[in-house]
């Protein structure tokens, strides 16, 4: 689950994916944790947010909105359905997402009204697929075959690949490891290993080999290392505090971050003799403020109004490197960030 954080970093917001059905219905999940102007919680209490849909920038136009009144949980978390509030303007159905960019705008009153103090947005870098769908059209049929003939046989379907070895649970309180080690290449028998949690969840993301749960203040990193010819061993967790609001979380192949209003947090695996070594945080500061971040095969770019940020691991004799941050002054109002396929 990923975090977007409006301007004055007071709301955490989440786009979750649209549901797939038959007929793609009109409507995308959005949780998002309320903090006051002096960065409370508003637990079980109405608030008022008002939702925008806009074309081209975040002062672009405007394509869809619409009011919502909910009331947030013991967490501050309030949960709503985008397209299905008060419309104000517009309509989901008429939105063409091919004709992006897109940008969500976010305003929320945390006394449950109308008066929005609370303004923030982000970027919408996933196209809502299933919305996309419905609109954009069919193709042409191609020709009828041979009557009697059979056409050749489709593709097989796309198979799950899970290249990691491990699996975790967690609550409001703990996180529960569940992983195998191995001895001279064989899978030992499984094993639960537990961290205890400090602040509110937030979410969790994985790579191939490593699993992050974070928090309002904390982030807990669950892995494996290797000794022998790539035997596994216990799995550990690790943990590191944050600093600032947490924005979100990227990950790629090998590389884990978790990124706030004021530092950037990566875990990762170096490698010994083509070993993964336990893993690490290394951290950076951020200058400006935090607009997004994206994800390569081995490296992830946080950005913001100023600067952008990027962990990478260089490669010796085959073998990863300890990840290293590096940042470069930015020129102009950054307009989109696209990663490598």
């Amino acid at each position: 689950m990923h975090f977007i954080s409006a301007s004055s970093l007071l709301i955490v917001l989440t786009l979750l994916s649209a549901p797939l059905h038959a007929q793609a219905p009109e409507r995308m999940s959005y949780q998002a944790v309320v903090r006051d102007a002096n960065d409370a919680l508003v637990t079980t209490g109405p608030v008022g947010m008002r939702i925008s849909v806009m074309q081209g920038s975040l002062q672009g136009t405007p394509v869809y909105v619409e009011t919502h009144a909910v009331l947030t949980n013991a967490n501050g978390l309030a949960t709503l359905e985008i397209g299905g509030g008060q419309v104000v303007s517009g309509s989901m159905a008429g939105i063409d997402w091919s004709t992006g960019p897109y940008f969500l705008r976010t305003e929320a009153d945390p006394a449950g009204g109308t008066n929005y103090t609370i303004d923030g947005g982000s970027q919408l870098l996933s196209v809502p697929y299933a919305l996309h769908a419905a609109n954009s059209g069919v193709g042409p049929q191609g020709p009828a075959g041979a009557p009697g003939a059979q056409g050749p046989p489709g593709q097989p379907a796309c198979a799950t690949i899970r290249a990691g070895n491990a699996i975790v649970l967690y609550t409001s309180s703990n996180a529960y490891g569940f992983f195998q080690g191995e001895s001279i290449g064989g899978l030992n028998n499984a094993q639960w290993t537990s961290t205890s949690l400090s602040g509110t969840v937030l979410g969790a993301i994985a790579c191939e080999n490593t699993i992050v749960i974070y928090t309002t203040t904390n982030a807990y990193g669950f892995f494996q290392g290797e000794s022998g010819s790539n035997q596994l061993n216990n799995a550990q967790w690790t943990s590191t505090s944050l600093s600032g609001n947490v924005l979100g979380a990227e990950a790629n192949k090998n590389q884990i971050v978790v990124y706030t209003s004021t530092n950037g947090y990566g875990f990762f695996q170096g490698q010994s003799s083509g070993n993964l070594n336990n893993a690490q945080w290394n951290s950076a500061s951020f200058t400006g403020n935090v607009l997004g971040a994206a994800a390569s095969r081995h490296q992830i770019v946080v950005y913001t109004d100023t600067n952008a940020y990027g962990l990478y691991q260089g490669q010796s004799s085959g073998n990863f490197n300890i990840a290293q941050w590096t940042s470069t002054s930015i020129t102009g109002t950054p307009i989109d960030i696209i990663p490598l396929r």
